[in-house]
């Protein structure tokens, strides 16, 4: 439920984040105050211009229009200095102006716009526009603008002469320049009129530039929208062709003129927009995070891209911006023609660099009882920001490696796109983490178009291998020429998007040879420089332990490494390193060998006590992880360590908390519960222990734990509620919250359970969600103390709504059996048809489903079946699976 919550989630944020978007995008517009306008010989336009407008043209004549003029001018929201050039032709019976020029909206179909004019005596003007009436905002007094919406500029013309024919004023010629001035003067009365319904506003002290006003905005996204789907209704009825290679050109040169036309977003809007994208991205984990976890991710995400940001300043990017993405993660853009591939290399390593700097050097000097808070912090900053070296796209390694050697060959690239993809899902496969497969699937939906760039840029390769680099028209005709050829199926706003993407990419510079050995000096300075210099901190040892189980035993000639040893001290730590390692492979019993050798080295001149009791305690922890019930020998080994301490007055007291806890389990083992609290008392009165809050905690969890079994009931639950609060970590307190539970259901203090249970269940720090388990855990012992205290209908209650919240997981019908079994025990004591019913259900899914379960999953439900009755067919099938110990009283002796 929690995913499909997030996934509902996400959706309303795309959703907000594509209505925001498109506002904020008006709102980066800058208008002129006035515009200008000339008459200009027809030869100033270029060729390609007028064959686009000339089929229009020579409909208008059919029509008994005659070219009049030709007109060039500029445009209020672009910064086209060379503005916008329009045919002008003239009705001599109707005394109407026709202006045409070139479409700029590129899903309308039509490449030409035609505008009908026609100045009446009276001083008013009637303009027939075609598809744009939803554009103006505002109406000007002396101005009568119709739209009738229609598909043909035959509908068009006929439209503006039926509007003609309901005014009764005189038509009035104009000159060429009087119809020019007659357009500058409409746009200053329309400014002026925006400006006093506060639709746009002044941009500049000077009051040279305007822009819209959030309300503006907002009304200009309404008409635009109502008015979307009239023009949606022209596209359907326009005849269907393919559009000229000219207009494809000149729409994409007005489009790159109208798009320069947008501002910059200032650092106010930007600071918004990532304020705005933080809380879209902590509401998409936060329903799986807690709180501490998800400020720490944000924390680590956001140096990661301020990185990045940093480094695009220095290399002089421009239109800097950092935004988190909900359910992914985070990302920093930025500008800049014609960047240096050497540029681009350090933007992408200055990401992950300065987390896994930081995160290791705080390894070097992170205390020992640092805050769990802190260790997650340290955590993060190395695992998230060295992933993101991996070679896969999109991580910051994917994108230099697609930078450095992929970029420059088109198919190579989708390959290394298909890889990154499959790299994706079989990880997140591996991890069970579904927020990678989210990564996979959206890369999978981009998959075609990314063959389709593919195909494209080889194509426009093979075919025009000297392309002018400079001739932009040059180049614009091959890209379109191409897309036709190979049949692409892209049109309008998506064909200019792609050719945009293209010309970009084709007036990109390959790296050179020096910027690719740079590039990868720096990468594998990373990737290996970073768990080397890890591996010189106190960490080290955990990350040879990890690594250790991965490395080839045939690979570490052991024996031979201690034999060629120059020293005793160098041959100690061989020996500890050998044990180490087969210790971490899982070889207890060489690992006590090469222990027990390391502790006879000990006894050699040149051996401190500290290194003694290290081979002291580890030997110690291999026996007592070893099957072969040597507990008492791990007992005084540790004992003797301790005594070392004791007697040589050793300050550093590193590992003496290990040690401790070491002792006292294996006293715990032996059921020496006595011996136990005595060693956990004596860990108790050591300083390190008790400045190490997590420590302090294991240890109470650990005494309550031998009070428990000696029945020193008082003193075993006082143990466990200071254990609660001594934690740091949310996870190991609800380990000890469920060892308290478990402890009031054994000695029958269920009336202190039910307490407790609702409390975590229902109460203000409730712990929500099945997707950890711990609800299920928690419901199905409140269940059964509702069951003890014979408040049966609350049982019933509590086990039906915890199988609806099971269902809604999506969880098999094997997963329902406990709480089945119980459910069936509660209802037999007070409904025994109702109990009947369960019954008979619980016999079908064990007769169905059990035996197709794989082993590893029914050996994890041992924890679950302690109420199960022996008579149940249920336990029968277990015990064919080969369990054999369901005869528990509880769940600590199972």
């Amino acid at each position: 439920m929690s995913y499909l919550f997030g996934f509902l989630l996400f959706l309303i944020c795309i959703q907000v984040f594509t209505r925001g978007a498109v506002i904020w995008r008006i709102l980066q517009f800058r208008g002129k105050l006035e515009v200008s306008s000339d008459v200009v010989d027809e030869g100033e336009v270029d060729q390609s211009y007028r064959r686009v407008l000339t089929p229009d043209i020579d409909e208008l004549s059919e029509y008994g229009f005659a070219k009049f003029c030709w007109m060039r001018y500029s445009e209020g929201f672009s910064r086209d200095e060379e503005g916008v050039y329009a045919c002008v032709m003239y009705h001599p019976d109707e005394r109407t102006y026709a202006f045409l020029t070139l479409q700029s909206d590129l899903g309308v179909g039509r490449e030409t716009l035609a505008t009908f004019i026609t100045y009446l005596d009276d001083g008013d003007v009637l303009e027939t526009m075609n598809g744009g009436r939803h554009c103006i905002l505002a109406d000007v007094t002396g101005y009568r603008i119709e739209d009738p919406y229609v598909a043909e500029l035959s509908q068009h013309w006929r439209a503006h002469q039926h509007h003609l024919a309901q005014s009764s004023a005189e038509r009035v010629e104009k000159t060429p320049q009087c119809v020019v001035e007659s357009g500058v003067a409409f746009y200053k009365a329309y400014i002026q009129e925006l400006l006093a319904q506060k639709v746009i506003k002044f941009a500049s002290p000077d009051k040279q530039s305007i822009r819209y006003t959030l309300a503006g905005a907002l009304r200009s996204q309404k008409m635009a929208r109502t008015g979307g789907k009239r023009l949606q209704k022209i596209i359907q009825d326009a005849p269907r062709h393919a559009p000229s290679l000219d207009y494809q050109i000149a729409s994409h040169v007005r489009m790159d003129a109208g798009l320069a036309g947008q501002e910059r977003t200032g650092w106010i809007g930007k600071a918004l927009l990532l304020l705005v994208s933080l809380g879209a991205f902590m509401l998409s984990f936060g329903f799986r995070m807690d709180a501490p976890v998800l400020l720490i991710l944000v924390a680590v995400l956001f140096l990661h891209e301020f990185g990045h940001l940093l480094a695009m300043k220095v290399c002089g990017f421009r239109d800097l911006q950092i935004l988190f993405i909900p359910f992914l993660g985070a990302a920093a853009r930025g500008d800049k023609d014609q960047a240096p591939a050497w540029q681009k290399v350090i933007v992408d390593l200055m990401g992950p660099a300065p987390g896994l700097i930081l995160g290791i050097a705080l390894c070097f000097y992170l205390p020992l009882d640092a805050p769990d808070w802190m260790t997650r912090a340290v955590f993060m900053l190395i695992v998230l920001n060295y992933f993101n070296l991996a070679p896969v796209q999109p991580l910051d390694g994917g994108q230099l490696w697609n930078l450095l050697f992929f970029r420059r060959w088109p198919m190579a690239q989708f390959i290394f796109f298909c890889l990154s993809i499959l790299a994706f899902a079989a990880f997140s496969w591996w991890s069970q983490e579904i927020v990678l497969g989210l990564v996979a699937l959206f890369w999978m939906y981009l998959l075609p178009n990314q063959w389709r760039q593919a195909r494209l840029f080889s194509h426009i390769r093979r075919k025009y291998p000297h392309l002018p680099q400079h001739d932009r028209p040059a180049r614009l005709a091959a890209a379109y020429e191409s897309v036709k050829e190979l049949k692409l199926p892209w049109s309008g706003a998506v064909a200019y998007q792609e050719v945009r993407a293209l010309m970009q990419r084709l007036t990109e510079k390959p790296p050179f040879a020096w910027e690719i050995l740079f590039g990868i000096t720096l990468y594998l300075t990373l990737v290996i420089g970073a768990p080397a210099a890890l591996m010189q901190t106190r960490y080290g040892e955990a990350l040879k332990d990890t690594v250790a189980p991965w490395l080839a035993e045939k690979g570490m000639n052991w024996d031979g490494q201690i034999a060629n040893a120059k020293s005793p001290r160098e041959r100690l730590s061989l020996l500890i390193a050998a044990g180490d390692y087969y210790f971490y492979s899982g070889d207890e019993a060489m690992a006590e060998k090469y222990y027990d050798l390391a502790l006879k080295e000990t006894e050699r001149k040149g051996i401190s006590p500290e290194e003694k009791i290290k081979v002291l305690y580890q030997l110690a922890q291999a026996l007592f992880m070893n099957t072969n019930d040597k507990e008492s020998v791990s007992i005084a080994y540790l004992q003797e360590a301790l005594r070392l301490y004791q007697k040589e007055r050793i300050q550093n007291g590193e590992l003496l908390p290990d040690i401790y806890e070491l002792l006292v389990e294996c006293y715990l083992f032996q059921s020496d519960y006595t011996s136990a609290l005595k060693n956990i008392d004596g860990a108790f009165a050591n300083s390190d222990i008790r400045r190490n809050e997590q420590r302090v905690a294991q240890l109470y969890m650990l005494k309550g734990n031998a009070l428990s079994e000696l029945h020193r009931v008082v003193e075993a639950e006082r143990a466990y509620i200071q254990g609660i609060k001594a934690s740091k970590s949310v996870d190991f307190k609800r380990t000890v919250e469920l060892r308290l539970l478990e402890f009031y259901l054994n000695e029958g203090l269920n009336d202190a359970a039910i307490k407790r249970l609702e409390s975590l269940l229902y109460g203000p720090k409730a712990f929500t969600g099945y997707t950890d388990g711990i609800s299920y855990n928690l419901n199905l012992r409140l269940a059964w103390a509702y069951y003890s205290k014979e408040r049966y209908i609350d049982a019933e209650i509590t086990l039906r709504s915890l199988l609806v919240d099971m269902t809604d997981a999506g969880l098999g019908d094997v997963s329902l059996l406990p709480a089945l079994e119980l459910l069936h025990i509660v209802q037999s004591a007070h409904d025994p048809w109702q109990a009947a019913g369960t019954r008979i259900w619980i016999e079908q899914i064990a007769e169905n489903t059990l035996d197709l379960a794989p082993d590893a999953y029914i050996d994890s439900l041992r924890e679950q079946l302690q109420y199960i009755p022996k008579s149940s067919r249920y336990r029968r099938k277990l015990a064919e699976a080969g369990l054999i110990s369901f005869g528990a009283n509880n769940t600590s002796e199972t």
